[in-house]
């Protein structure tokens, strides 16, 4: 008999989908043992936190589960533990899987991760730039499996129709800028770009600011779309599923104006792609190989007001269109069926 265990320390939000997810394969188990760690790295705590966590799970599957014969672990946000350089060689015990969401940026990090990566098995990514970058560091054990989109868009009605109940003008280009308004998402550095968009191309756009208030506050925002004379609307706070939803499909582009530290997949990208609408994105990092790779829209120098300005002006000179290649990869249905097939390949 085998079983995998579905490891992550919260089972909130994209962590609880995402294991919900994989929880529909046979023989897997949710085995959250939800914890908060500490994140200040400069703390005994961040370390104990993380060491008592991997300790937990290690009694718990010793104890409860050791009839079973074939153990295969699945840590699904390996981000939060391979700070850790203590934590125990994972593999001496069972085969061990483990998600990493973002790239380590740092050389630091990267040295950190090298020496996490030898006491797992296999190392999931969801991002083929990820995989070649860590290759390049000398870490083999990777995998690719892309991250999808985990919403159910079946039961809206159509772009046009949502458009017409949210009062939007037919003729204007609705640019969207989803999620919260944390600094590595460069809200700020979006809309001062609009400082170098000529009126007669303002007048066409409405950018659409939608996501919960973080960084960038409510007062800052309405100061520069005044200032930067943006046509715009802004909604700012809790989002349902169904209005992000909405928001994603009035969009003619989804725009990512993100700053040079942010490695991960993006969420409003990927809703972007399922939906065949087309990104304005950063042309470096992970989220500029698959934007070029791809075909999925218009790519500008990160950080650059300017050049986020000119990718602006090109989305309204040019009607841009996607490849639709890479959407096919960002269902559900090959999520499951890849990590099935990498659960298969362990335990044979």
């Amino acid at each position: 008999m085998c079983k995998v265990f579905l490891v992550d320390n919260k089972y909130t939000g994209h962590h609880k989908v995402y294991l919900d997810t994989l929880n529909t394969i046979d023989k897997t188990i949710n085995s959250t043992i939800e914890m908060d760690f500490e994140r200040r790295k400069t703390t005994l705590k961040f370390f104990i936190d993380r060491q008592k966590f991997i300790s937990e799970l290690l009694l718990s599957l010793n104890s409860k589960q050791n009839k079973i014969d074939k153990k295969i672990v699945h840590l699904l946000y390996i981000d939060e533990l391979y700070s850790n350089p203590f934590l125990p060689n994972l593999n001496k015990y069972f085969k061990v899987i483990g998600t990493l969401h973002h790239y380590p940026h740092n050389k630091v990090k990267m040295k950190l991760f090298k020496i996490f990566a030898k006491k797992i098995d296999t190392i999931v990514v969801h991002s083929e730039y990820i995989k070649k970058r860590l290759v390049e560091n000398n870490i083999n054990n990777v995998e690719v499996i892309h991250y999808p989109s985990f919403y159910d868009y079946s039961n809206l009605p159509d772009a046009n129709s949502l458009k017409k109940s949210m009062g939007f003008q037919e003729d204007k280009i609705i640019i969207s800028a989803l999620g919260g308004t944390r600094f590595d998402k460069g809200l700020d550095i979006l809309l001062e770009s609009f400082k170098y968009v000529p009126d007669k191309y303002k007048e066409q756009v409405i950018l659409n600011i939608v996501g919960k208030e973080e960084t960038f506050k409510s007062a800052y925002i309405n100061e520069c779309i005044k200032k930067y004379a943006i046509n715009s609307r802004v909604d700012l706070g809790f989002v349902s599923d169904e209005e992000f939803m909405s928001n994603v499909l009035i969009s003619d582009y989804i725009i990512l104006p993100y700053r040079n530290n942010f490695t991960g997949n993006s969420g409003p990208m990927t809703e972007a792609i399922i939906n065949r609408i087309p990104i304005i994105g950063p042309n470096n990092g992970n989220l500029g190989y698959l934007s070029n790779k791809y075909n999925l829209g218009i790519t500008f120098k990160p950080e650059d007001p300017v050049s986020i300005a000119e990718s602006i002006i090109q989305t309204i000179d040019n009607k841009v269109e996607i490849n639709t290649e890479y959407s096919d990869k960002l269902t559900i249905s090959y999520f499951v069926e890849k990590y099935e097939e990498l659960y298969k390949k362990l335990i044979d």
